[in-house]
């Protein structure tokens, strides 16, 4: 099979892995029934980290804080809770390298109805189990599946439906699905528990998964299904051999760095610490549930800006200068974890938030591209690259209860970033300043040759 790859956003920009169709082939304008499919793509997509980010901001229901924590939680540790996320990743990690292979085999749409039917179905699980942990453990981990295919099959099946003038922008809207996601969760979830308790906010994420897989299994459709070509090519391992590439390597480390700092830390455990009193160990600010909940909306919320806006650097950066990115992203990280974790000035921390949300739309809309730049030689070599990104990023989601067990053992918030994300920021910045994604005068060679 000949793997097919779609111009990039500029004249400038990286390749990127993709799949066609004669809608892609053609240079047609959009098909009017391309902004249904988009539209129930998008709604299936969402729910999945809508789920998985569920929990972060209502976490006084699983963590148990003396005299602070409702009644009816699971009464559980940081650490503990940091491995509630961890669930989730364990089996995007599995998932990560043959997800493409699975939705040549299942199909696409077949593969997003049993990635959301982990949505619905790890949702259910501690419905029916109440506060067993297991049970909880056990429902995270199907859940995992809703990210771990989605975000292959989704933005394949979007790709299959619009063609190059439409597609590019049709995607990157596609990809706020986890910012918005978590920019909803964090005001919508600290809404429902005070009244329905975490019950209310599960029974929240499996209707809205339930209702969105039925309106994506109506309404979907593929576009000529026989001629449709996903960009996938020879067999699981042999596609191993393309991953000798140092580059790619370096910048997973960076990725994964980029993560355990965004989702390890911030998203996970931000809310928890505007919400512990000053005078607790260990300390923070105190806010209530729904301004904690805003604090991480602001950093997600500043993210869908700031997505779009990494991505568009990175492109028009020249091929030889692209490291630009991933070096950007490690300054940040040496100083703006102090700014949001330090007890002595609210302005400071709000302005370390905001600084957040810049940073998590460099290094997701920034680096992601970077792979297929870097992985330019061909299709798949571009989708392996791509496919080692999701394979860090669910590493680095695991980061989780190593901050946590740190903050059940008195370490004060910033302090526990001075012995993890810090020193890690000091490696990715070494990773990122050794990244060479090749010659310019190469790269448009490569272009050219696409192009024909």
């Amino acid at each position: 099979m000949e793997g097919k790859t779609q111009e990039p956003m500029t004249m400038s920009g990286p390749l990127t892995p993709t799949a066609s169709s004669y809608i892609t082939k053609s240079h047609d304008k959009t098909p009017r029934y391309a902004w249904i499919v988009w539209i129930v793509t998008f709604l299936v997509s969402f729910a999945a980290p809508l789920g998985q980010f569920k929990l972060v901001s209502i976490p006084l229901w699983f963590i148990y804080v003396p005299g602070v924590s409702p009644e009816g939680g699971f009464m559980m540790d940081a650490a503990g809770f940091g491995m509630l996320m961890t669930c989730v990743s364990l089996i995007g990690i599995v998932l990560a390298f043959p997800a493409a292979f699975i939705c040549r085999k299942l199909g696409l749409k077949t593969t997003v109805f049993v990635a959301t039917l982990g949505v619905i179905i790890g949702g259910l699980i501690p419905l029916v189990a109440g506060t067993n942990v297991t049970a909880l453990y056990v429902g995270r981990f199907i859940e995992g599946l809703g990210i771990g295919l989605t975000g292959v099959a989704a933005p394949t099946i979007i790709t299959l439906w619009f063609p190059e003038k439409t597609r590019g922008v049709m995607l990157g809207l596609w990809c706020c699905w986890v910012p918005l996601s978590i920019t909803l969760d964090s005001i919508l979830c600290p809404a429902i528990a005070p009244i329905y308790g975490w019950q209310g906010v599960f029974t929240f994420v499996v209707v809205f998964a339930a209702v969105a897989l039925v309106l994506f299994m109506i309404f979907c459709k593929m576009p000529d299904t026989k001629e449709a070509d996903y960009g996938v090519e020879g067999s699981f391992f042999e596609c191993f051999s393309l991953l000798k590439n140092k580059n790619i390597w370096l910048l997973g480390i960076v990725f994964f760095v980029f993560i355990a700092g965004q989702t390890g830390i911030v998203n996970t455990y931000l809310p928890n610490f505007l919400q512990t009193a000053p005078d607790a160990v260990p300390p923070g600010f105190g806010w209530d549930a729904a301004s904690a909940g805003l604090g991480l909306a602001v950093v997600t919320g500043v993210g869908i800006v700031s997505n779009p806006a990494g991505g568009a650097f990175c492109a028009a950066l020249p091929h030889h200068l692209k490291r630009i990115v991933p070096i950007s992203v490690a300054v940040i990280y040496l100083f703006c974890f102090y700014l949001m974790f330090q007890t002595d000035s609210v302005p400071m921390c709000w302005a370390g938030i905001v600084l957040m949300g810049i940073c998590a739309g460099l290094g997701g809309g920034g680096l992601r591209p970077l792979a297929p730049a870097i992985m330019h030689q061909s299709a798949m070599s571009a989708t392996m690259g791509m496919a080692m990104l999701q394979f860090m990023q669910c590493i680095g989601n695991c980061f989780s209860p190593i901050y946590g067990g740190l903050i059940d053992a008195g370490t004060p918030y910033w302090d526990a970033c001075l012995m993890t994300i810090v020193p890690l920021s000091v490696v990715m910045l070494i990773c990122a300043f050794f990244i060479r994604p090749g010659k310019d005068s190469e790269y448009q060679k490569v272009r050219e040759e696409h192009r024909k």
